[in-house]
C-alpha cells in the first residue's frame, strides 16, 4: 500500500496542472465530439414529453442512450479533472438511482396484480379480482410518488462553477441529470395511467359494494366485454415486460455513472 505515501506535493502538483489545462481550455473542450454529443442528447431528452408518440418505453430509451453517452464525458481527463471536487453530482445520481430501483418494484407490483385480475376474470373470482385492483391502486400510487420525487429533482440542478472550464462540466453533468428526472417523471405518470378499462371484469364480484371504494364503474355503464378485456390485459402484461427490461438497462447505467463520480472524486491524481 505504498501508494498512499504518495499524496504530497508531487501529486498536489500534478493535480493543479491537469486543473490549470483544463480550465485554460474551456473552448476546446467545448468542442469535444463527447461533450457535443452529450447537450444535443440532452436536448433532444428535454424535448421527448412534448413529442405525440411519447410513451414509457420510448422514453426509457432516450434516458438510457444519455446515459450512454454520459459515461463516455466522465471518461475523459477533462471531465474528472473539473468533477473532482462536485460531491452533488455523484447525490444527483443516488436519487436518481433510488428512483428506479422503486420504479423497478412498483413495476413488478403493476404486472403482478395484472396477472392476478387476468386470473380473477377467468375464474369468476370476485375476492382475487377485488385484491388485484387494490394492488394496483397501491402501483400507481407509488408511481405518482416517485413522478412528484422526479419533478423536485429536476427543479434542484443548483451549480456553483469555480471557472469557465469547470462550470461547463459541471453544468452539463448537472442538466445531464435535471434532464433525466423530468423525463422519468414522464414516464412514471405515463405507467401509472397506462392500466386498461377492466369494468367487464368487476362483473365477476356478486357484491358491488366495494367498487365505490375502489372507484370503479360498473360494467352496465360501459361498452367493454370481457374477452376485450382479456387481450387488453395480456398486452399491459406484454408492455410492462417492455418497461421492465428499459428501466433494467437505466438503473444499470445509473450506477455505473455514480460509480464513475465516486472514483473521480476518490482518486488520487498521481
Amino acid at each position: 500500500m505504498m501508494h498512499f505515501a504518495l499524496r504530497g506535493t508531487a501529486a498536489a502538483g500534478r493535480r493543479k496542472a491537469a486543473h490549470a489545462r483544463s480550465a485554460s481550455h474551456p473552448c476546446h473542450f467545448q468542442c469535444h465530439p463527447v461533450h457535443a454529443r452529450l447537450d444535443a442528447g440532452v436536448r433532444a431528452l428535454r424535448a421527448w414529453p412534448s413529442a405525440s408518440a411519447a410513451d414509457g418505453p420510448s422514453g426509457l430509451a432516450r434516458v438510457e442512450a444519455v446515459l450512454a453517452v454520459l459515461g463516455e464525458f466522465l471518461a475523459l481527463p477533462q471531465a474528472a479533472a473539473a468533477l473532482r471536487d462536485d460531491a452533488t453530482a455523484c447525490d444527483r445520481f443516488l436519487t436518481l438511482a433510488d428512483a428506479y430501483g422503486s420504479f423497478e418494484q412498483a413495476l413488478l407490483a403493476l404486472k403482478q396484480s395484472v396477472a392476478q385480475l387476468r386470473a380473477g376474470g377467468r375464474l369468476g373470482d370476485g375476492t382475487m379480482v377485488a385484491a388485484s385492483l387494490r394492488a394496483r391502486g397501491r402501483a400507481e400510487k407509488e408511481l405518482c410518488g416517485l413522478a412528484v420525487a422526479m419533478r423536485h429533482a429536476s427543479r434542484h440542478a443548483v451549480l456553483a462553477p469555480v471557472d469557465a472550464a469547470d462550470g461547463e462540466v459541471a453544468r452539463v453533468v448537472a442538466e445531464a441529470a435535471a434532464a433525466t428526472a423530468s423525463a422519468s417523471e414522464s414516464i412514471f405518470l405515463w405507467c401509472a395511467a397506462m392500466p386498461p378499462d377492466v369494468s367487464s371484469v368487476v362483473q365477476t364480484v356478486p357484491s358491488s359494494a366495494w367498487l365505490a371504494r375502489l372507484r370503479v364503474v360498473p360494467a352496465a355503464k360501459k361498452a367493454v366485454s370481457l374477452p376485450e378485456t382479456a387481450a387488453a390485459l395480456e398486452r399491459l402484461e406484454e408492455r410492462i415486460g417492455e418497461l421492465e427490461s428499459g428501466s433494467e438497462k437505466v438503473f444499470s447505467s445509473l450506477l455505473q455513472a455514480r460509480v464513475s463520480l465516486l472514483n473521480i472524486h476518490n482518486t488520487l491524481y498521481l
